[in-house]
C-alpha cells in the first residue's frame, strides 16, 4: 500500500464511497486500476509489492502449522490476499475483514481478476467490519495481517490509530494462539511504535524478503510476536 499524491492523466473515475475522514475512489485508465483516499494515490494494481511480500511473509511463518488460520485486516484490491492463499496449505482458513462495503463490492464486480478472484476461494471468510472488534483477545489465530494503513503513524483512516496504541496491540497480541505472529505492513521504520512494542516485553524486528544471494528485495514488514 502507498500514498502519493496523484498523477492520474486520463482515469476515469469508476466509484466513490464516503468515509468519516474523506472519499474512497476508485479510477481506471486502460489496465490500470487505482485506488485513491483524500485524494491520494493508496494503491494500483502496477504496484503490488509491498503487498505480495506481506502474503509470502506470513505464509512462511505459519509454514508447518497444522491447519493454519489467519485474520487479515483490509481486502484492498486483494493481492496480499492472493499471495497469502498462494503460500498456505489446503486445509488453511483465512477470515479477512475489510471495513468499507465498496472496497469488497469493487473487488467483485471490477477488480477481482487482477488477483484470480481469491476471495473465491474456499479457504475464504470475508466479512464486512472492523478488524479490531474481530480480534476479540481469545487466542483464535495464527497470524493477524494488518494492511489498513502505510505503517502505525501513517494511517488511512483516524480511527486505525487504535490498532497500533497500547491497547489495541494487548488485544490483537492476545488473539494469537501460542507462537503466533502480529504481521503489519510499514513503508518506514517508526522509532515511537517499535518503543512502545518494547515497553510491552513483545519481541518486534523489520523483515525484508532476499533473493537467493541475500540481496535485499521489496519492503520491509513489521513482525512483532510474544517471544
Amino acid at each position: 500500500m502507498h500514498a502519493t499524491q496523484p498523477n492520474m492523466p486520463g482515469h476515469r473515475l469508476l466509484a466513490r464511497t464516503a468515509t468519516t475522514d474523506c472519499p474512497i475512489g476508485l479510477h481506471q485508465r486502460g489496465p490500470r486500476y487505482v485506488i485513491t483516499a483524500c485524494s491520494n494515490v493508496l494503491m494500483s494494481n502496477d504496484d503490488t509489492g509491498s503487498e505480495r511480500a506481506l502474503g509470502r511473509v506470513t505464509a512462511a511463518l505459519v509454514r508447518g502449522t497444522p491447519r493454519p488460520r489467519v485474520l487479515v485486516g483490509g481486502l484492498g484490491m486483494g493481492f496480499t490476499l492472493r499471495a497469502l492463499l498462494d503460500g498456505l496449505p489446503r486445509d488453511a482458513r483465512v477470515m479477512v475483514i475489510e471495513l468499507l462495503p465498496a472496497v469488497a463490492r469493487w473487488n467483485e464486480e471490477r477488480l477481482g481478476h487482477l488477483s484470480q478472484h481469491p476471495t473465491h476461494d474456499r479457504r475464504v471468510d470475508l466479512r464486512i467490519g472492523d478488524v479490531a472488534q474481530m480480534a476479540r483477545g481469545r487466542p483464535m489465530w495464527d497470524a493477524i495481517v494488518l494492511d489498513v494503513d502505510n505503517g502505525p503513524e501513517w494511517m488511512v483512516q483516524k480511527r486505525n490509530g487504535a490498532l497500533y496504541g497500547s491497547a489495541g496491540l494487548n488485544r490483537l497480541m492476545r488473539s494469537l494462539r501460542p507462537r503466533g505472529a502480529l504481521v503489519l505492513w510499514s513503508a518506514d521504520r517508526h522509532p515511537g511504535f517499535e518503543r512502545r512494542v518494547a515497553r510491552m516485553r513483545l519481541g518486534i524486528r523489520r523483515v525484508q524478503e532476499r533473493t537467493r544471494s541475500g540481496q535485499a528485495m521489496g519492503p520491509a514488514l513489521y513482525v512483532i510476536r510474544d517471544w
